[in-house]
């Protein structure tokens, strides 16, 4: 398996440097594509990126309003929830789109990385993937969302205490276990679809010329594309319903 460049290795803040960079990336992408789609709006005729942003935004507002409680929810989590929806539908393609591996001497030090490990990625270090294909940081998105919900639901100490009991105490439970699944879901997904994809590039040629798994690398690829857009939803929509269900105006509850 290929490796990642990193900082500050062998310690508690030990940073995946590709991670970072396309983090960045992505955000960069999105922030490009607003721009640009909404640099001239033209109200009675949009066209090009306008109608794609528009048709988004509107997407996303039908799915904020039917999973959460009241408009005031729904008008504090849209904005979050447009943003993720774009931010993860292009993170999810990164990966898909290209992926950029660099073969060096297993022999020599370089960003953060020992020969052992270089020796047991056969010299193999991974500069470009998708950013949500690792764990620490689908989990962390999960965990953002996690506070996010939580600090909602303390504007109501009451209800947010009672919560926790209601329908039992196993609620208890389940709020460990909804970010675990809630983050694991997005990298395992994200993950499998480019770790196979990556052994079928690697397959070798029959005879040595023939390319037999060219028409599965293309239908694994169309599946993984129509699965990185659904988990894209999949983590908003449930952000969302997160954010719905810890929101207690009028002591209203889904």
């Amino acid at each position: 398996m290929p490796i990642f460049p990193t900082l500050f290795p062998g310690t508690l803040w030990q940073t995946n440097v590709t991670v970072i960079a396309t983090i960045f990336l992505t955000g960069l992408i999105v922030f490009v594509v607003l721009r640009v789609g909404l640099r001239r709006m033209d109200m009675r005729r949009p066209r090009g990126l306008q109608n794609f942003i528009e048709w988004a935004a509107e997407f996303t507002t039908n799915m904020a309003r039917e999973t959460t409680p009241t408009e005031q929810t729904t008008n504090f989590v849209l904005p979050l929830a447009f943003v993720m929806l774009l931010f993860l539908f292009v993170a999810n393609w990164l990966g898909l789109i290209a992926t950029v591996t660099v073969h060096f001497n297993p022999n020599i030090h370089i960003w953060g990385l020992t020969p052992s490990d270089l020796a047991n990625s056969k010299g193999d270090v991974e500069l470009f993937d998708s950013p949500t294909s690792n764990m620490s940081m689908a989990l962390g998105l999960a965990v953002m969302v996690w506070i996010i919900s939580h600090a909602r639901g303390l504007r109501h100490p009451k209800q947010w205490l009672k919560h926790f009991y209601s329908p039992s105490p196993l609620a208890v439970i389940e709020e460990i276990t909804n970010p675990l699944t809630h983050g694991m879901r997005l990298y395992g997904n994200i993950f499998a679809g480019e770790a196979l994809l990556s052994i079928m590039l690697r397959a070798p040629f029959a005879f040595h010329w023939l390319p037999w798994q060219l028409p599965l690398i293309v239908v694994w690829l169309l599946y993984s594309c129509f699965i990185a857009s659904i988990q894209a939803y999949v983590f908003t929509i449930l952000m969302c319903l997160y954010v719905g269900n810890k929101s207690f105006e009028g002591h209203a509850n889904h």
